[in-house]
């Protein structure tokens, strides 16, 4: 477990990608707050990311410390950056403000029309390096709604290169992003492509801010060395 930030009222921990954040229904299986709380007993989860979602994590130390950042997520303050690799070319920054609505299943898709139950949802994605078949890209949420980047990202064409429930379900191996790499067919990357990068929120003492960063993790940065590899040798995926 690698902590990214430690006070006396939050921690933050870099989450790796295969980890729920709390524990889950059905046999309990460990979680990131199970671990958390052998150094912390009283800490309290304040938002969560997707089992196989890495990056930031936030847990409050003390139920004050908790409420006062459950209200800046509650009301937009915090300010969230993710890094995700995408299918397709990306041309330009796009706004995305298709509601959603959730369905049976864990899924959510974009809301047809005044259609009941919808909710409002806002994400901002930049393109960082473009690829030809695959962007890496930022995406910042304005809002934070269940599964809001992926369901985004696949309703504009562009959804994760890994994806199996809204996009392809088959990994990504080495001969898929540069098929001029030695051994093609070990497999580069199993899960959505989704990191958790920075995140920017109130102290919960009201001392200004604190902003945490969480690093590419390997299974992305490699899949980014071969992209860049398969552009330098003109062998770009198509």
């Amino acid at each position: 477990m690698r902590i990214l930030h430690q006070d006396a009222h939050l921690i933050a921990i870099d989450k790796p990608a295969g980890v729920l954040t709390v524990p889950g229904r059905g046999p309990r299986a460990p979680s990131l707050l199970d671990e958390v709380r052998e150094i912390a007993p009283g800490a309290l989860p304040v938002h969560r990311l997707d089992r196989d979602t890495s990056g930031v994590v936030v847990f409050a130390a003390t139920r004050d410390a908790h409420r006062a950042l459950n209200a800046a997520f509650e009301s937009r303050r915090a300010e969230k950056t993710y890094l995700a690799l995408v299918r397709g070319d990306l041309l330009k920054p796009t706004r995305i403000d298709l509601p959603l609505v959730e369905v049976r299943g864990g899924r959510v898709r974009t809301a047809r029309a005044r259609e009941k139950g919808a909710r409002l949802a806002e994400t901002q994605v930049t393109p960082q390096e473009r690829f030809g078949a695959f962007t890496f890209c930022a995406c910042t949420p304005r809002t934070g709604r269940t599964h809001q980047i992926r369901v985004h990202l696949a309703a504009v064409g562009h959804a994760l290169a890994v994806d199996p429930r809204y996009g392809e379900d088959l990994p990504l191996r080495v001969g898929d992003l540069w098929s001029g790499a030695p051994d093609p067919c070990s497999i580069v990357l199993s899960r959505t492509p989704l990191h958790a990068a920075g995140l920017r929120i109130p102290h919960p003492r009201g001392r200004g801010w604190v902003e945490i960063g969480s690093p590419i993790p390997d299974d992305i940065a490699r899949c980014l060395d071969l992209l860049r590899a398969a552009r330098r040798y003109g062998d770009e995926p198509v």
